[in-house]
């Protein structure tokens, strides 16, 4: 028996939405974190890419945002290539957290509305703790504003009291202030761009099943 620290974030389009939740074994929350910021270390010896500054991927493969705000010029504030290579480097380090019993789950629901896939990510998640006996803690990127869809409550409220292994309510934690959440933002948009294969995105179609495949809690090959 172990428990996590779950971090989710999802993604999607007017067709399908999707959720991932990345799942962290509490005693191992700090060396998983450590191997992130070796990441972020050589992101910014490498490209000068602050530790602080978020890595949000639908945005950073656009190239949006400036991640050298004291060199405007720097080819990692302009180049969508060399930002690729980068997303790449960080799937290589997240591949390397099944050292640490770190585990992916996604869920995908059909049609736009988000909560729906939460709804179902925390059913699923549920039920896979409790066959291994185990606990968990969601923790949900709260935005911007600090606010999270509001029917993430009612998703965790409708586990029947008694039996779940879903412990609290989703935990709010903003995106641009959790390493771990970026990992989890990454993760679902690799899952999401595998399923849908977006023309605009055929570079991502197969890193899902390249660096993630291995850590999922349930295989979900066809």
């Amino acid at each position: 028996m172990t428990s996590y620290l779950i971090y989710t974030d999802d993604s999607g389009d007017r067709d399908s939405s999707f959720y991932t939740a990345m799942l962290v074994p509490v005693e191992r929350w700090s060396k998983v974190l450590r191997e992130w910021l070796k990441f972020r270390k050589w992101l910014y010896n490498k490209h000068q890419v602050p530790a602080d500054f978020e890595l949000h991927t639908y945005e950073w493969l656009q190239g949006k945002g400036i991640p050298v705000e004291e060199d405007q010029g720097h080819l990692i504030n302009t180049s969508t290539g060399l930002r690729r290579e980068v997303a790449e480097k960080a799937l290589m380090q997240l591949s390397r957290l099944r050292d640490h019993q770190v585990k992916i789950l996604t869920c995908e629901t059909s049609g736009a509305v988000k909560s729906q896939a939460y709804g179902e990510l925390v059913r699923v998640l549920d039920t896979e703790l409790e066959k291994e006996d185990s606990w968990g803690v969601i923790v949900v990127d709260g935005g911007k504003d600090g606010a999270p869809d509001p029917h993430v409550k009612a998703a965790h409220r409708s586990l029947k009291l008694d039996a779940r292994r879903i412990v609290e309510d989703g935990w709010l934690q903003p995106a641009q202030a959790s390493q771990l959440v970026q990992m989890a933002d990454l993760s679902v948009h690799c899952a999401y761009q595998a399923s849908r294969k977006k023309a605009s995105r055929q570079f991502m179609w197969e890193w899902y099943a390249r660096y993630l495949h291995d850590l999922e809690l349930t295989c979900g090959c066809p």
